[in-house]
């Protein structure tokens, strides 16, 4: 069987023509995509899993409709990303990004940063 091709600039373009998109607060600025390699340990964190810096943009897919989304960071259990709509938890969604891997995702967290901006937590589901 024939292997899909995948075009590294589907994902750029497809961002590019959806509505809504997360519009970064200007407190975030430029410098939310400088971070790289693992975050840093807080010794009071109850986090299973260290998490790692994955800075980018990303189509948030939720009940067959498209969204301009920008991931976070990344564990072995889960996705944090940006949504430019509240997500409710236990929420379904898929999260494409820009390399074609398509992440399913069940919503744990949401929260208000900005007009725009929604700051959620996924895990990873089947």
């Amino acid at each position: 069987m024939l292997e899909p091709r995948y075009d590294p600039k589907l994902i750029a373009r497809l961002w590019e023509t959806t509505e809504p998109k997360v519009r970064l607060p200007e407190k975030l600025g430029s410098e939310f995509f400088n971070p790289a390699g693992p975050m840093p340990v807080h010794q009071d964190s109850r986090r299973g899993y260290h998490r790692y810096f994955m800075r980018g943009k990303a189509i948030l897919k939720r009940n067959g409709v498209m969204l301009g989304s920008y991931t976070k960071d990344v564990s072995r259990q889960g996705v944090g990303f940006l949504s430019p709509v509240p997500l409710l938890p236990l929420q379904r969604v898929q999260l494409h990004l820009i390399n074609g891997t398509e992440l399913k995702l069940e919503v744990a967290r949401c929260r208000r940063v900005d007009q725009n901006c929604f700051d959620c937590g996924a895990r990873f589901a089947l």
